[in-house]
């Protein structure tokens, strides 16, 4: 089983991107196989449709799109690596999608569903303010939806510095700390 390792964010080689490869390469380099879905790049995704077809045949959706793999994939893993910058107090739309997706893992047989004991890792960037806030919100989902079990958070304040989390060695730190709980 593999790490899967989500990026949503609509800047390229920003501070989420480069704390979620940080966190991966440590994953890594402790053995582990991980997988990379950047949201923002998929060009056919699309949000939950509410049909509840997945409610009809053992969680399968039936949105055939970009998304389709990454959540296939997050029921198949070990663990994730979620992120999102922080837009308006909320995560960006582009993760939305992804999360709106998890819907068909509801009211389904526990054998169609996400089992219990997933490891989540939670990555969060905000200019002014928001991040902690953002991270526990998103980590919050998982865990009480589908009882993953988190083992960090990284949630930043940049100023609107791109670059904020590669000039941090903190960051850098906490970062690979967090990929060698994988």
């Amino acid at each position: 089983m593999a790490i899967v390792a989500i990026t949503s964010s609509p800047q390229k080689n920003a501070n989420t991107e480069f704390v979620v490869k940080t966190i991966a390469k440590s994953a890594e380099e402790n053995g582990k196989e991980v997988v990379y879905f950047d949201i923002n790049s998929m060009a056919n995704r699309k949000g939950c449709q509410a049909c509840d077809a997945c409610k009809k045949n053992g969680g399968k959706c039936v949105t055939k799109d970009d998304l389709a793999p990454l959540i296939d994939a997050v029921k198949d893993s070990e663990g994730v690596i979620i992120s999102s910058p922080v837009y308006f107090g909320e995560a960006c739309g582009q993760y939305r999608l992804f999360e709106d997706r998890l819907y068909r893992f509801f009211g389904v047989a526990p054998e169609d569903s996400i089992a219990p004991g997933k490891k989540v890792a939670v990555v969060t960037a905000a200019g002014t303010g928001g991040a902690d806030e953002l991270a526990d919100k998103m980590c919050g989902h998982l865990v009480s939806f589908f009882k993953f079990e988190p083992i960090g958070k990284i949630a930043m304040i940049t100023g609107n510095d791109r670059k904020y989390a590669e000039k941090n060695e903190e960051i850098i730190s906490q970062a690979k700390a967090i990929g060698k709980k994988f």
